[in-house]
């Protein structure tokens, strides 16, 4: 018989943004390495960023500072990314784009329980 450890919460962070960023970069046509760069990036990438804060705080419900960290950035910059993707939601068209990235990441996630 195999004892499994279980991966505490902060060791998932990265991984879940992982996840997330992964998704969006799909979605949104850009690389991978331009949403983890250090650099904000053009206002497309820094978009596709922020809504892979967003989805990773909501799909995940992880805290702001958890996200900040997952992200390698500052708590109030997760915050604005949050609040940001919160408002850009009354857009019916990026709606219904957040709505699948959320299914595809909570099917993961189930996928993989």
């Amino acid at each position: 018989m195999y004892q499994t450890e279980l991966l505490s919460d902060a060791a998932l962070e990265p991984m879940r943004a992982g996840m997330a960023q992964i998704v969006v970069a799909q979605a949104f046509g850009v690389e991978i390495g331009e949403i983890k760069a250090c650099s904000r990036g053009g206002s497309r990438i820094a978009q596709a960023r922020q809504i892979a804060m967003y989805l990773t705080h909501v799909v995940f419900e992880m805290s702001v500072n958890d996200v900040a960290r997952g992200f390698g950035r500052h708590r109030s910059t997760a915050l604005h990314a949050i609040q940001r993707v919160e408002a850009l939601r009354a857009d019916p068209e990026l709606n219904r784009r957040l709505g699948w990235m959320e299914s595809t990441l909570r099917g993961a996630v189930r996928d993989a329980s």
